[in-house]
């Protein structure tokens, strides 16, 4: 045990954590004390019990003082994310389905997946007395507007959608976090409108810094025109507008999504090559190098470089979390701690936890950390001890061949060490697993931190002289090799896997193996094995459903004796058809060949599923007839008959209004019959879910 005496203080990130996610995840508000009042109470308690003067039990004193601070550190974690909820409390728009005219500032353009989206900073709606903050319209172009402008548009607007289907995305939790109330589309285009600025000073620095980034992306694009340009003003600026779908597309597939949006990486590659280069410049003046703390400087230099590119990337919530982790990093540097250890990464964790608790629910903080702390975990397995002899000095030659195989080792061990920590994760979330990902970050990683990364802090030095563009232009030029690759690997039809949704407790499991092994030393790292053990059984043992379907019907699976079936409504968008069946391990090219339901008129499909199933889809009122059928589950978009499902005998009913609630469903084979699961249950009552809300009272 003396080689863990000073790891159990490295749970109380995971633990923070998780008292966050619970807080997040719960179905109702828990009460506003219990979160402080616990802290404050195994906090004291911790303290008093780990000062316990009574010798002859101090092993058991500090062990039960030890959970106590773990219990200490959920609460913390729930305080965190109940105060968050209550500093960005705004009510969520319900504006019906009648278009309104909308008046506001262009914030950003979002780039979807049936065309742009503009997020507008709402400056009025007709009718409505209290208009909402901030609202995202879809629109058919977008024109001259561009961040900063004012626009005039007649849109529908409703609230943010929640899950798709159980267990699925919740983007009305995210929205609420970011003080997006409503989302909807336009009517043709949205006018470009002469308005005054808006009130607040904050409003107008933000339109200001947004303006700027547009401009400054529309100068990288101009500059460097191409798929290579558009990827330098996304890693630049966060402005991904100007990147066509079918890069995203082979970006995603090939396992190189997370180079679109400003992230831990870019960060990381931003950082280091600026306090390289400062450590390296310094060092080579010798009155400065003889006098002055080399290092601290150079850190203190990358730490003002890294919060300009904060500042110029739009300060997401990603790039937030990663500056916080940078910040860490060379505040260790300046306070002459390692930059690289585990306690400094669970300070990270502890401090994003903190400022963002609505951050641990998102794929890419947990992905993130989990990369991060399986490398560090990694950096402690590899390093040479203190009284370890060192190696004697080879010749030049063998020299130059140790180091290139170190490197290229490296280079290979790292990416799949981070590309099995952050593989769990990409199943849970996405239900998706890039087969290329490995050979496609490693032919990647160089031309990043080598080639791309030293274009672009040229550019930024050489830009205040208007001398930029050559050093654009070759950045540009690497990251169209980036694009290629990504091609190369993302356009192959077997490049991308689908895999169903494992269940929660498998994931959690799988989490905890994962924190098991990184957090402890030594022989103990086996253990976790045992945990990923028991969640691949419960993995493999966990039941298939039935049929999946979205609230709105766009899109039905059905496990037939034969295999899926695909019942979807015609349209552009393929969003649910695509996501519902990555939950069910169907990929979207599997989707697009699966066979439509036999039974199927213009008002009304029978289908016979696998374990006796019936299921019966009501198109138009005279349907209704027709799917009275004892023990048949019965969707429809309609509002059915009076006392319909009592009279017919249904398993169940899931129509218009109740659909519109509690959303898209899982249906399983139960030994009673069947156990359908919904998207939000009835009980379910948060900020962020007013259906559910309406629904419970």
């Amino acid at each position: 045990m003396a080689l863990q005496h000073d790891r159990w203080i490295l749970w109380l990130a995971p633990a923070m954590i998780a008292g966050a996610a619970a807080w997040l995840l719960w179905p109702c508000d828990p009460p506003a004390w219990v979160g402080p009042v616990g802290f404050a109470t195994a906090a004291a308690s911790a303290v008093a019990l780990n000062a316990w003067p009574w010798r002859r039990q101090r092993f058991f004193s500090r062990a039960i003082a030890a959970g106590l601070a773990l219990i200490s550190a959920v609460c913390l974690g729930a305080t965190a994310a109940q105060l968050r909820t209550g500093l960005l409390a705004h009510v969520t728009y319900d504006g019906g389905d009648a278009p309104v005219p909308l008046e506001g500032w262009v914030l950003a353009n979002d780039p979807g997946e049936t065309g742009p989206r503009l997020r507008i900073l709402v400056r009025g709606i007709e009718g409505v007395a209290a208009p909402p903050r901030i609202v995202r319209v879809s629109v058919s172009d977008t024109g001259v507007l561009t961040p900063g402008r004012g626009a005039r548009c007649r849109a529908v607007l409703g609230p943010p959608s929640g899950p798709l289907a159980p267990g699925g995305y919740d983007f009305a939790r995210r929205a609420y976090f970011e003080n997006l109330s409503a989302t909807g589309f336009a009517f043709g285009r949205c006018r470009p409108a002469l308005f005054e600025p808006p009130p607040r000073w904050i409003d107008r620095q933000v339109l200001a810094l947004a303006a700027m980034r547009s401009d400054l992306s529309a100068t990288i694009v101009a500059a460097a025109p191409g798929r290579g340009g558009a990827l330098a003003a996304a890693l630049v600026t966060g402005d991904r507008s100007p990147i066509d779908s079918d890069t995203n597309d082979a970006l995603r597939d090939s396992g190189l999504g997370h180079l679109v949006s400003v992230s831990g990486i870019h960060m990381g590659v931003v950082g280091g090559l600026v306090f390289a280069a400062l450590v390296w410049t310094l060092s080579l003046i010798a009155p400065i190098a003889l006098r002055l703390p080399v290092k601290k400087i150079a850190a203190l230099g990358a730490l003002i470089a890294l919060g300009l590119y904060l500042t110029i990337s739009g300060t997401s919530v990603p790039a937030l979390r990663a500056f916080v982790m940078a910040c860490v990093a060379f505040g260790a540097i300046l306070l002459d701690r390692p930059a690289i250890s585990m306690r400094g990464l669970a300070l990270a964790a502890l401090l994003v936890t903190l400022l963002f608790p609505e951050s641990v629910l998102e794929p890419g903080f947990q992905m993130s950390f989990a990369a991060t702390m399986a490398l560090v975990a990694l950096f402690e397995i590899l390093k040479r001890g203190p009284h370890e002899p060192a190696l004697p000095t080879p010749g030049p030659v063998i020299g130059l061949l140790n180091w290139a195989t170190r490197s290229l080792g490296a280079v290979l061990l790292i990416s799949l060490v981070a590309g099995l920590a952050t593989d769990p994760f990409a199943l849970y979330h996405f239900q998706r697993f890039s087969l290329y990902a490995l050979p496609a970050n490693l032919i990647v990683a160089p031309i990043m931190s080598f080639l791309v990364a030293p274009a672009a802090c040229a550019a930024a030095v050489l830009a205040p002289f208007g001398l930029a563009d050559p050093a654009l232009e070759f950045m540009a030029s690497a990251l169209d090799l980036v694009v290629a690759v990504g091609g190369v690997f993302g356009e192959r039809p077997e490049a991308v896997r689908a895999s169903p949704r494992p269940p929660d407790g498998a994931f959690l499991l799988c989490v905890g193996a994962l924190l098991w092994a990184c957090l402890w030393r030594g022989r103990l790292r086996w253990g976790g094995l045992l945990l990923l053990a028991a969640s691949a059984a419960l993995y493999a043992a966990a039941p298939r459903p039935l049929a999946a379907f979205d609230a709105e019907l766009r899109a039905l699976f059905v496990r037939g004796e034969s295999g899926w079936m695909l019942l979807a409504r015609p349209g552009r968008s393929t969003y649910a058809r695509d996501r519902l069946g990555a939950m069910l391990g169907v990929g979207p090219i599997m989707a697009e060949r699966l066979p439509l339901p036999q039974g199927c008129g213009d008002d009304l499909c029978l289908i016979d599923g696998d374990g006796e199933m019936k299921l019966a889809v009501v198109r138009n009122e005279p349907g209704f007839e027709g799917a009275c059928v004892a023990g048949a589950i019965v969707l429809t978009r309609l509002k059915a008959p009076d006392n319909y499902r009592v009279r017919c005998g249904l398993v169940a009913l899931m129509e218009g209004e109740n659909l519109a609630r509690q959303g898209g469903a899982m249906i399983y084979r139960a030994p009673d019959g069947f156990r359908i699961e919904r998207s939000v249950r009835p009980a379910t009552a948060r900020p962020w879910t007013p259906r559910a809300a309406a629904l419970q009272e």
